[in-house]
């Protein structure tokens, strides 16, 4: 009998085309981070994962430090990315509306299991590996913090918020998303009933603005 040709659906997963690698590999390396952490993790661990040899990843990732930077800039960068963008186009009117859109942005993509994995890894490996800290530090928080904190500020500056200190409220205003990343990550259980991310951060964006809000927006003088 000659030899069958198996189907694609069936093919190994090492045939695939050298363009889908990239994810390929870092899907294998977010798999072995969040099992082995990130300090345990080999390279040869995620090449098994991803069905590839060892030195092919070296082709496109040169250390496990890259992979990890790599997962960061693919998941969680462009969320900060985005957020700058939408506070950089509130040039008049009421900030209220695009700081609802941002927050439901952000809640809608961290809901993700694999983007809100990466945030949760760095979380719980930043002790032992600092470094990963600031790099997250760097390529999120600061572009994404500092994107509400603007649109903060310029709704105190036209009074349709209260005179409160911008980067404070922006703190808070986040301080939800994390836990529910650290929830859903960690604590967890499967008998819990399910639990409507965007939901919660619009109940807490609408109790939030009723603390933010000014009771009798003011007038700016051009």
């Amino acid at each position: 009998m000659g030899k069958t040709t198996p189907s694609s659906s069936s093919s190994p997963r090492w045939q695939r085309q050298p363009a889908e690698r990239p994810g390929q590999i870092l899907d294998a390396a977010l798999a072995v981070f969040r099992n082995r952490g990130f300090g345990a993790a080999r390279m040869d661990e995620i090449a098994q994962k991803a069905g590839i040899s060892k030195g092919t990843i070296y082709l496109y990732f040169e250390s496990k430090y890259a992979l990890l930077e790599a997962l960061i800039d693919c998941a969680m960068a462009p969320v900060a990315a985005q957020l700058k963008v939408m506070a950089d186009t509130v040039q008049q009117g009421p900030v209220t509306p695009s700081l609802r859109a941002m927050l439901s942005f952000a809640a809608k993509r961290i809901s993700d299991p694999k983007t809100g994995a990466v945030p949760l890894l760095v979380i719980s490996e930043a002790g032992q590996f600092p470094e990963l800290a600031r790099l997250y530090r760097e390529h999120v928080i600061d572009v994404g913090l500092g994107a509400i904190t603007a649109l903060i500020s310029h709704g105190a500056k036209t009074g349709e918020f209260r005179a409160l200190n911008a980067a404070y409220v922006a703190r808070l205003l986040v301080a939800p998303m994390i836990m529910q990343i650290v929830w859903s990550g960690i604590f967890a259980q499967p008998s819990d009933p399910p639990l409507d991310s965007r939901a919660l951060i619009d109940l807490h964006v609408d109790i939030f603005l009723n603390g933010a809000l000014n009771p009798k927006p003011q007038e700016v003088s051009q």
